[in-house]
């Protein structure tokens, strides 16, 4: 279904006068390009339960094609927008040329007239800079009893990051300040919030690449021998700041140079404070994957703060895991295996997305002569994707107060095969360790009747300035152009509901 030349002229009308966000922060050249015994969350609203016997299942209720329900706590001009950009990102020289646009348009125009131009956009898709902005979203999705997940734009890929120790600092702080906002906005009282990060925001890629190496080579009982030294290290960083050159040898079996042995022990006080302040603030961490050739030792110092932070309550620290890889289910396993194996008391959260690094992942194993890690097939993904949806939810029931998952999806039949498999477990919505997830800006028609419904629902929602954030958005998109591209349902409930509004257009 096409936009009519009549709807878009007033889209572009509409957004003639957007509201211009926060222009501050790095310049666009030096932007890093991610209790109790019955679970941890707590809705206080109303919701539908699961049953085993039929008679109350939200599962079956579920609809995602309800124009009305999905964008009833949208304005007429939000639709707009969200039109216009989705549509906008579906044409792939668009999103091809974006970052050079971006640049370009910096150089040519300035900030003040980028910033307008790309407002729409980063509207759409971005909370905005501050506190207030943030709590405003909160509130917004509270309207529709969905959470807040805030992503903060941080992050390296191998041979980006300058003035490291800067960088390091700067990242630390904007974190510890995102994991307070958070908890400071979590609208909907009685649940946990969840900010996410990504650990090359916190060492470098170049090194988590050498540590990912070292790790891989070791056995099984290598790597959780390696993962209980990190952890034990991580805990006594939490004490005093370590003196790097004495831990190297400490960092047994996990053979690394001295300088990148350095470096790993000298990341440890910092993520020991996110970690420890998360445990404060009642705040989940959910640390990101990224690319294949880093997520081994992003795995290793997760595991070892799981290790570290998840035994005195439910799990507080989550991992990711891709399903669009070939391993996803495998690496999956492997971790839960890695926990058990560091003792029965060691909770594991886990968050269960496609991936976000399909076309760089196949550029490079074509580049570098190796095996693609990627699925054959769209329907493999799937395959796989449920899958491992499937191995959580069964760990969930077997230990529903050690384990968690969120299951970020914009896929419909991903959703409901998890709420249908839910109710086969005898999994309660309110129970809280299972949670689903879908991106700010896009895929109202799932969050808002998911939610409706009474499951428990989050937006990931990024957090930065125009020029801290641009840059993020245009690389996610061109990783994700094929999801950008699929967005036609979303499209057409949009257009369904303007419609409906605007009855000069009947």
């Amino acid at each position: 279904m096409f936009m009519s030349s009549r709807l878009f002229g007033e889209a572009l009308h509409l957004l003639n006068i957007p509201r211009l966000p926060p222009l501050g922060g790095l310049g666009m050249g030096s932007v890093g390009m991610g209790g109790g015994s019955k679970g941890f969350f707590r809705p206080s609203h109303r919701c539908i339960s699961l049953t085993h016997n039929g008679k109350s299942s939200a599962a079956l209720e579920l609809d995602f094609g309800n124009h009305k329900t999905a964008f009833r706590h949208k304005t007429a001009r939000e639709l707009l927008r969200g039109l216009v950009v989705l549509y906008a990102c579906a044409i792939d020289p668009l999103v091809n040329h974006s970052y050079k646009l971006l640049t370009l348009g910096e150089r040519v125009l300035g900030e003040k007239l980028l910033g307008f131009l790309v407002a729409p956009f980063y509207n759409q898709f971005v909370a905005g800079d501050s506190g207030k902005e943030l709590g405003a979203v909160s509130r917004r999705l509270a309207s529709v009893n969905v959470r807040l997940m805030v992503a903060p734009m941080l992050e390296t890929d191998v041979g980006e990051g300058h003035d490291i120790k800067e960088m390091y600092i700067k990242n630390l702080n904007k974190t510890l300040n995102l994991i307070e906002l958070s908890h400071q906005h979590s609208t909907l009282r009685g649940t946990r919030p969840i900010c996410q990060t990504k650990i090359t925001a916190h060492l470098t890629a170049d090194v988590l690449a050498r540590v990912s190496t070292a790790y891989q080579s070791l056995s099984t009982e290598g790597r959780v021998a390696a993962v209980a030294t990190t952890a034990k290290l991580l805990a006594q960083a939490g004490k005093e700041h370590p003196a790097a050159s004495s831990c190297v040898q400490a960092l047994q079996p996990l053979i690394l140079s001295d300088a990148d042995a350095e470096e790993l022990i000298l990341s440890l006080p910092r993520l020991y404070k996110l970690g420890d302040r998360c445990v404060a603030l009642g705040v989940v961490l959910a640390v990101d994957a990224e690319y294949t050739y880093t997520n081994p030792a992003i795995n290793l110092l997760t595991l070892a703060m799981m290790k570290v932070f998840n035994c005195s309550s439910t799990p507080i620290i989550w991992n990711t895991y891709q399903g669009y890889l070939k391993r996803g289910r495998e690496n999956l396993e492997h971790d839960l295996h890695v926990v058990q194996a560091l003792g029965a008391e060691v909770g594991f959260g886990a968050k269960l997305v496609r991936g976000a690094y399909l076309e760089r992942e196949r550029s490079q194993a074509q580049l570098q002569g190796y095996p693609d890690p990627v699925n054959d097939t769209y329907e493999n993904t799937n395959a796989m994707y449920d899958s491992m949806v499937k191995v959580m939810l069964q760990e969930v029931a077997r230990k529903r107060d050690r384990r968690a998952v969120v299951v970020a999806t914009h896929n419909e039949a991903s959703v409901k095969h998890a709420a249908a498999t839910m109710e086969r477990l005898g999994i309660e919505p309110l129970e809280g360790s299972v949670v689903f997830g879908q991106v700010y800006g896009m895929a109202e028609n799932i969050s808002v009747p998911l939610a409706a419904s009474g499951f428990l629902v989050y937006k990931s929602v990024p957090s930065g300035s125009m020029l801290e954030v641009m840059p993020y958005l245009s690389r996610r998109a061109n990783e994700n152009r094929a999801v950008l591209r699929g967005a036609r349902r979303e499209r057409q409930l949009l257009s369904e509901e303007l419609l409906s509004r605007l009855s000069f257009f009947r």
